[in-house]
């Protein structure tokens, strides 16, 4: 028995085309405005400077503002923070940047690498996000994120960090490795 008949297929075309047609409906017209860049960038590179001194840097292969004035989106990003005595605070790289500067709310993805060497620490991940006002670092409870610290390499997922108490946090599936150093052999 044969279940396939070529002179069905402008009929069944048809009834394809009918099911997945729809109606438009003017009610539900959104402002394209704010989803169109205003400003779009390539090979930018900002500096923020305060008293005279730069603070921080940031270079970006190609970056967007949006009409809302806070909103900007930066792909493969390098960042560069710098302390009161000029020298280089933390310094690191992402795939992306979604920013919202109104709020200080930093979103970064794909590849993150983040160093601060006055600190001693290493961060690697592929979504984390930086609260400028509580001065907090999370990750996603799903997505794992390591770190590098004193000998230490830990990794999970839930993770989050307080640039005020200086301490941080996994909240699942935590692993990790410790080196013991003896003196001479650093």
């Amino acid at each position: 028995m044969n279940f396939f008949c070529p002179r069905m297929i402008p009929t069944i075309l048809a009834l394809g085309f009918a099911a997945v047609s729809c109606s438009v409906n003017y009610n539900n017209v959104y402002e394209t405005e704010d989803t169109v860049p205003e400003l779009m960038l390539d090979e930018a590179v900002f500096k923020r400077v305060k008293d005279s001194k730069a603070v921080s840097e940031i270079q970006s292969k190609r970056l967007e503002e949006f009409k809302d004035g806070g909103t900007v989106l930066a792909q493969d990003i390098q960042f560069e923070s710098k302390n009161e005595d000029g020298g280089v605070n933390s310094f690191g790289s992402a795939g992306l940047m979604k920013a919202d500067t109104k709020n200080e709310v930093y979103e970064f993805y794909n590849g993150i690498h983040i160093e601060a060497p006055d600190r001693g620490f290493v961060i690697y991940g592929d979504s984390l996000r930086w609260n400028g006002k509580t001065e907090q670092l999370t990750g996603e409870k799903t997505k794992p994120v390591t770190i590098k610290k004193n000998g230490v390499t830990l990794s999970g997922s839930g993770f989050s960090a307080s640039a005020v108490s200086e301490s941080f946090s996994f909240s699942s599936n935590v692993g990790g490795v410790y080196v013991d150093q003896e003196e001479g052999e650093r």
